[in-house]
């Protein structure tokens, strides 16, 4: 993996300025309010007649600039360690993950799910939860060994698909029509999140990615103009950035000219269970109180084989350390 520093091929210092202005996800009691109201996605029926996923869809030698955690400021002793590895990536790209032809095939079946995208209040304003229950295109992608190595070797840890479903794929629709789809500033509920753009630059203005490069509960002293603020530059199509997302707070600013489109994947890494950063009201500030409890219960059982365990609920190979180092 290359250790190429991210501020150093185009990241943007300072970039924040006015995008604090932006709002911050719920915390404390109004975060279970947000759980109180919030409804689960809804399930249409698969996409009859989309395209199909084929290995080849992955790109090769999938490398990018790397910006690891101690950078944003978190303590040898916070981090996972274990099987001889330290878990120390923050962020990876931009990269490119997918063929030219991958993802045209992708950007269709988004296009083509958009009419199930529903408005949330927690983070997102515009989404599809659970996009791989609806597109077998999506289910197979993020299931499929090579993809796994492929996103595994970013990340440095062996990752499966994450086990708790309804957030592990999520399609963020933005477009200028009046309605300010944003991201909220947010840290994740997930440690392992990688971002797919379907859209380039020339395709919107705003819409842009930032983050902040400090520790998660330093972010509250964040004022405009913070040098720790930076744009993550991701304006090619096809562009992936891999995040350590419970770790790190980001957000996306209005798309204020045309068409933005992402696809969010979250994984999990089973040797790192009982590290998982998830909470139980973070999901369910997104998706409602019915909808989490049973996935939240079969995330927490006990496991014995935890790799092959997760890897057989998430309907996923087991991606092991050995694949790592092949």
């Amino acid at each position: 993996m290359t250790t190429t520093r991210h501020r150093r091929d185009g990241a943007r210092d300072g970039a924040g300025g006015g995008l604090l202005d932006l709002p911050r996800m719920a915390t404390g009691f109004d975060r279970f309010v947000h759980a109180l109201r919030a409804r689960p996605p809804r399930r249409p029926a698969a996409l009859p007649g989309e395209p199909c996923w084929r290995g080849e869809f992955v790109a090769r030698d999938v490398t990018g600039p790397r910006v690891d955690l101690r950078e944003f400021g978190y303590a040898a002793h916070e981090l996972n360690r274990g099987y001889g590895t330290v878990d120390d990536t923050a962020l990876v790209g931009p990269v490119r993950i997918l063929t030219p032809e991958g993802l045209e095939c992708l950007t269709e079946v988004c296009d083509r799910l958009e009419s199930s995208a529903g408005s949330a209040r927690f983070i997102t304003t515009r989404r599809v939860r659970g996009a791989d229950g609806m597109s077998a295109f999506i289910s197979n992608m993020i299931r499929d060994r090579g993809f796994l190595l492929a996103c595994s070797r970013l990340a440095g840890v062996p990752l499966i698909p994450h086990p708790l479903r309804i957030p592990t794929v999520q399609i963020n629709y933005f477009e200028a029509d009046g309605r300010s789809d944003i991201v909220k500033w947010h840290h994740d509920g997930m440690d392992y999140v990688l971002t797919l753009q379907l859209n380039s630059y020339a395709d919107y203005d705003g819409g842009r990615f930032s983050y902040f490069q400090g520790r998660v509960d330093e972010f509250t002293g964040a004022r405009k103009g913070d040098p720790r603020i930076k744009e993550a530059p991701c304006g090619e199509r096809g562009a992936a950035l891999f995040l350590h997302g419970s770790r790190i707070f980001h957000s996306v600013s209005p798309v204020t000219r045309g068409r933005r489109v992402t696809v969010v994947v979250s994984f999990f890494c089973p040797y790192f269970a009982r590290q998982d950063s998830n909470t139980f009201w973070h999901l369910a500030a997104d998706d409602g109180i019915p909808a989490t409890v049973p996935s939240w219960l079969r995330l927490k059982w006990p496991v014995r084989d935890a790799a092959m365990n997760f890897a057989l609920r998430a309907g996923s190979p087991v991606i092991t350390w050995e694949d790592l180092r092949d």
